[in-house]
């Protein structure tokens, strides 16, 4: 169907319109803006007005416009074009436009439903309800902010607009929308924090009428139930409470809401990766030769030059559909942030804030062009030191810019000045506010996993609505992370300005994402202090259920760390991957092995200058948030992978999926509105992922890559790799070369060689002994536990996992970086 949408530049314009893209109609945008987030696939027509000619042949028009300016003229473009259905939306939290709404589609004659809605809340809206509910105080103008007050949730509006265009049999005239219940003014400025303010008689008049009316009518919803068999997926208090979400980090100012400086709002609006450029210039498929996946983004020629680094680590891939609408948003949401808060300006900032991140064979690369560009705005410091403290080492000879180099002002001092004050405002401000988003995010994740508790027991709508909140907190999980970064980096160059050197403080005991080999050696500690545990343990197999029965304290311990640790494991941010919770036979094993290892001695870490200890505990203190905002970022992604199980299960009983594991090969946004023939959807992109595997993607590349036919030979005796030293320690051992499916291979005393690794692989830490990695940087989440525990550890190895074989001896020298093939 062929579906024209006004008001499109609208949150709930786009909201309604990204359903119906997902459901493959042929959607047409019309609002005074493009947005960023708009695809570059789908038509928009900037205007103000509505031609007939744009509506002539579509099968329904959907107004989504809340205000009643230009109606009429979109009333008379509908009756002289040959238009199917209409919808129109009439708010009546603004009286007077619901009543000249409606007036004018009864004065029109045309034959239109009326969706009447109630307050409508949500995570993502962005309109007057935001402006209203986000400024330092709520007015009660009139008096009436105690009165009953009837709330919907935007998602319910885009679903009913959604039905409203698709469903020929539903009845026009006028519907009521609004979720069961009622609240008031009061108990939403409650929920998000603001108090409300009364204004006294006499000044009621000067008090702007652009703000929420207290006087509205009382919406029935029968027809809704009855004729439209439809169901609000949120309630009263969850639409609140989630509308706190949107409002969380936001003040209002004037007309207009902004960002507080110390503080990491939610992501409103994440810019499309195909859309041109404001000055034209259009993205391109970097991949040659049919290597390009489905999700792969398209670059600007201007900025080239992309490298697999630490982002690995996140997300290894060929990753699944699954997690490409999870963590791959997230990353590109970070990178929007990240843009927001340098601001370089122009189309350097523009391409930060859309490609910071890119995909390619659906593996995560870092845009290296656009790194260069971040780190000229760190004032006073070589933007090389700046970029290896990132990416590692580069390759030699990459072209970081393409033919045509984007606009850029001159690094003169007087904007080394300006970047300088830039930055100190970053590192003071997000510094001062990272406590609280840190524990706003706990508790956003906390809530979900008690609402997730019992997912066989929810509704189809609220599971569909708690996979859409958990894929959303761990896009915002991703941005708390990613700033945490970005203050690392920057505690990082003011800790080398001070101690004319690199110095990584210790992040001491409460470092999180020690937790896992921290339980490996507690239960390791428990098990030796228990015979019979340790001699099932010593068992060339092991009898879970043995343990159970003869070793309780055992198990009892085993419980009790898969309660703090078990959302983590190998590969932890893929969808498809299991965790040490659903397969805790991987974590007994690994302690099996630690009770073998020799024990190893906490390492003694460098001095801290006493001109720059007052810096390091400040960095410190941002590790351990970092860690904390990652390890609830992955227990939201543990939660997430549960309601999709349940989800895929109920879709093999529908007979939508011909397998539970089926739904890891689809969108999130697919679930909720899901394209025709979702079987033949997974058989394609399954078919995809096996050929996407067997493809050898480059470690970097500039303007565009082909897979290469292999790793090249392996090394032979002699021969040294270099890397980046980010734990000391020298050590000989025979190589393990291990992947998230492999890890339970490792035996105590070979070193642990992999691409990358993550915090689900630090378990393994106990008894390796080293761990070598092709990717990653000083500041990957491995390299800062392994320092922590004084395992020798060297990252950005090129080569490594490739070229190394499984038994080979090498000797690791975790200070100088440097990993040595001494022999078959």
């Amino acid at each position: 169907m062929r579906i024209v949408v006004t008001g499109a530049d609208g949150a709930l314009g786009r909201g309604v319109a990204a359903r119906l893209v997902s459901l493959t109609h042929d959607v047409v945008g019309i609002g005074a803006s493009r947005p960023e987030s708009w695809p570059g696939s789908v038509d928009f027509v900037v205007s103000d007005g509505y031609d007939a000619d744009v509506l002539k042949g579509a099968d329904a028009v959907l107004h989504c416009a809340t205000n009643a300016s230009n109606l009429v003229t979109l009333l008379d473009a509908v009756a002289g074009a040959d238009v199917g259905r209409l919808a129109v939306v009439s708010p009546t939290w603004r009286c007077d436009d619901a009543d000249s709404i409606e007036a004018g589609v009864a004065t029109s004659g045309l034959q239109a439903i009326i969706v009447r809605t109630a307050l409508v809340l949500g995570r993502h809206v962005d309109d007057a309800v935001l402006r209203t509910f986000s400024g330092a105080v709520v007015l009660d103008a009139d008096g009436s902010a105690d009165q009953p007050l009837q709330v919907v949730h935007a998602h319910d509006v885009e679903r009913v607009l959604v039905r409203a265009a698709l469903d020929p049999d539903l009845p026009v005239g006028r519907v009521d929308l609004a979720a069961v219940g009622h609240t008031t003014v009061r108990a939403i400025a409650a929920a998000v924090g603001r108090p409300v303010v009364g204004i006294p008689g006499p000044l009621r008049r000067l008090v702007s009428t652009g703000r929420a009316k207290q006087v509205r009518p009382y919406l029935d919803t029968t027809a809704l139930r009855d004729d439209w068999r439809f169901t609000p997926g949120y309630d009263v208090a969850q639409a609140i409470e989630d509308f706190a979400l949107a409002c969380r980090g936001r003040i209002t100012i004037g007309a207009s809401v902004r960002d507080i400086p110390w503080r990491l709002p939610r992501v409103l609006e994440i810019p499309a990766v195909d859309a041109p450029a404001p000055d034209g210039v259009a993205p391109v498929p970097a991949g040659q030769g049919g290597a390009n996946g489905e999700f792969d983004t398209p670059i600007d020629p201007r900025f080239p030059a992309f490298i697999a680094t630490n982002l690995s680590e996140a997300l290894a891939g060929p990753f699944s559909p699954s997690s490409a609408s999870v963590t791959v948003l997230g990353t590109r949401a970070a990178g929007l942030v990240i843009s927001e808060r340098l601001r370089p300006g122009g189309a350097v900032q523009r391409e930060m804030s859309v490609r910071t991140t890119g995909v390619f064979g659906h593996r995560l690369y870092a845009g290296i062009t656009t790194g260069h560009f971040m780190a000229h705005t760190v004032p006073f410091i070589d933007p090389n030191l700046v970029l290896s403290g990132f990416f590692g080492h580069t390759e030699d000879g990459l072209e970081l810019f393409g033919e045509h180099l984007p606009p850029v002002e001159p690094r003169g001092l007087f904007r080394q000045l300006r970047g300088g004050l830039t930055f100190a405002n970053c590192l003071i401000g997000l510094s001062a506010g990272s406590h609280r988003d840190t524990k706003d995010f706990v508790g956003d994740v906390a809530r979900l996993e008690s609402a997730a508790q019992h997912p066989t027991a929810l509704s189809d709508r609220r599971l569909r609505e708690l996979i859409l909140l958990g894929r959303d907190h761990v896009v915002h999980g991703w941005v708390l992370s990613s700033a945490s970064i970005l203050l690392c980096a920057g505690y990082g160059v003011v800790m080398r300005l001070l101690c004319g050197r690199d110095v990584m403080p210790a992040a001491g005991d409460e470092l999180v994402s020690a937790q896992a080999l921290s339980a490996v050696h507690r239960l390791a500690a428990a098990a030796r202090r228990d015979p019979v545990a340790a001699r099932l343990l010593a068992e060339p197999t092991i009898d879970a259920d043995a343990l159970a029965a003869q070793a309780p304290g055992f198990s009892a311990a085993l419980t009790r760390e898969l309660a703090l640790i078990g959302h983590r494991g190998p590969g932890e941010v893929e969808m498809r991957c299991a965790t040490y919770a659903d397969d805790p036979g991987l974590l007994i094993r690994m302690v099996s092995k630690a009770l073998t290892a020799t024990p190893r001695d906490l390492p003694v870490l460098p001095q801290v200058p006493l001109r720059a200890r007052a810096v390091a505990v400040a960095a410190a203190s941002q590790i351990r948030e970092r860690e904390v905002r990652r390890d609830r970022m992955v227990r939201a992604i543990w939660v997430l992978r549960g309601l999709l199980r349940e989800q895929g299960r109920r879709m093999v009983d529908a007979g939508e999926l011909g397998a539970i594991d089926d739904v890891f090969y689809l969108l999130v946004d697919e679930l909720d509105a899901s394209p025709p023939d979702l079987a033949g959807i997974v058989t394609r992109r399954r078919a995809e992922q096996v050929a996407l595997q067997e493809l050898v993607t480059p470690e970097a590349f500039s303007g565009h890559w082909l897979p290469s036919n292999g790793p090249g030979d392996a090394f032979r005796g002699g021969e040294v790799l270099h890397g980046i030293g980010v734990s000391g320690g020298r050590v000989r051992g025979l190589v393990r070369v291990v992947h998230a499916e492999t890890i339970d291979d490792l035996q105590p005393g070979e070193i642990l060689v992999a691409k990358v690794t993550d915090v689900g692989y630090t378990p393994a830490f106990a008894y390796a002994a080293a761990v070598v990695t092709e990717l990653g940087g000083p500041t990957s989440h491995a390299a800062i536990v392994a320092r922590e525990f004084g395992v020798p550890c060297v990252v950005n190895a090129r080569g490594a996992a490739a070229r190394l074989s499984t038994g080979t001896l090498i000797e690791v020298d975790g200070a100088t970086g440097d990993v040595t093939v001494l022999g078959a």
